[in-house]
């Protein structure tokens, strides 16, 4: 089992969640943890390595130039 949890854990663990959101509300709870975790993974897998191993504009650099505010007509 992921984490090291046992099956008396995880009745206990459904137990509780039962008990805070109702018997209905556990099905969300689960929907929306899984709709969460499936979202993660995608993000991770649009990820290309290869682009973070290239050197690009640092956002923290000051001295580029962008325009100013008080630059631009109002």
């Amino acid at each position: 089992m992921p984490f090291d949890v046992g099956p008396w854990e995880l009745v206990i663990l459904i137990g509780v969640l039962a008990l805070l959101f109702g018997p209905q509300g556990v099905p969300d709870v689960a929907r929306r943890l899984g709709r969460a975790v499936r979202e993660a993974k995608e993000a991770v897998g649009d990820v290309d390595p290869r682009r973070m191993l290239e050197p690009g504009p640092d956002p923290d650099d000051r001295t580029q130039t962008t325009p100013d505010r008080r630059d631009r007509a109002a």
